[in-house]
């Protein structure tokens, strides 16, 4: 998307490592901020990807050294001014693009790694923890801040942020607000591998290969298991009921064990 003089980049891009795609959030003007735009953008890729045999993993980074600084108070306020009904706001809320993605994000298929170097505030703390594995710079600072909007958390963080450090800690956080920094969101269990400024990109890279090596099916159902059963022992039991004779008779199954037999690199189809 070009921009003239008058005119603010908000989008979100698509490019490929390999087989990994990365999803970088470009809206500088705002610090990376979820406008409309960006969001509808993000949300198409997702559901394209979901579905993209060649996608083996995805990772998710902001430009110019931000994350994303949460929700566009702009567009907000706009929102006010106009008078849009409550009611409305809710419905649009409840089927909107910011609730798809992140349930996107947590309950597809794909491998997921965030690279956070900057602010994640609001619903960028949300987009953070929406993965299986976040890689964090030492530039990186967090809020779950709504609180002091007079708004409550979204786009899932409640769930999110109890999921990740506990909670007593998301009650805690949520409650006051406060931002924290790097070193905080690895005692807090927000992220999971810190790294140099500059450098969160380059370590989420790898850490999306080491998913992406994993047999896809397994992956899948994996991740479905520990985001929806593992409230209840007999929850858990049942998921393991459920997947495990679908993975016992893939192909995947039988090619690692084949190449653990023939000691050779296994070649994983997602069948």
């Amino acid at each position: 998307m070009s921009a003239t003089p008058k005119q603010e980049v908000m989008d979100t891009k698509l490019t490929w490592e390999g087989d990994i795609a990365v999803l970088t959030i470009d809206n500088l003007a705002r610090r990376n901020a979820l406008s409309d735009p960006v969001r509808d953008v993000m949300l198409e890729h997702l559901v394209q990807l979901q579905s993209n045999k060649k996608c083996r993993a995805i990772v998710l980074t902001g430009a110019g050294g931000y994350f994303c600084a949460g929700g566009d108070v702009k567009a907000q306020k706009e929102r006010s001014d106009a008078g849009v009904p409550f009611m409305a706001r809710r419905l649009r809320m409840g089927g909107g693009a910011a609730h798809r993605i992140v349930r996107l994000l947590v309950e597809g298929p794909k491998p997921v790694v965030t690279a956070v170097e900057g602010p994640a505030f609001g619903a960028g703390l949300s987009l953070a923890m929406a993965s299986d594995f976040t890689v964090i710079s030492r530039t990186a600072r967090f809020a779950g801040a709504q609180i002091l909007r007079g708004l409550c958390p979204d786009v899932g963080l409640y769930y999110l942020l109890a999921a990740r450090s506990g909670p007593g800690r998301a009650r805690e956080l949520l409650l006051s607000g406060r931002e924290f920094k790097a070193e905080d969101a690895m005692k807090f269990g927000v992220a999971h591998e810190l790294t140099d400024a500059g450098k969160a990109l380059e370590a989420a890279l790898k850490a999306a290969e080491r998913f992406a090596a994993v047999p896809p099916l397994a992956f899948a159902l994996t991740k479905s298991a520990m985001t929806h059963s593992y409230h209840t022992l007999e929850a858990c039991f049942r998921a393991e009921q459920d997947y495990q004779p679908v993975v016992g008779l893939s192909k995947d199954h039988k090619e690692s064990v084949a190449a653990f037999l023939e000691k050779r690199k296994p070649v994983y189809t997602g069948e």
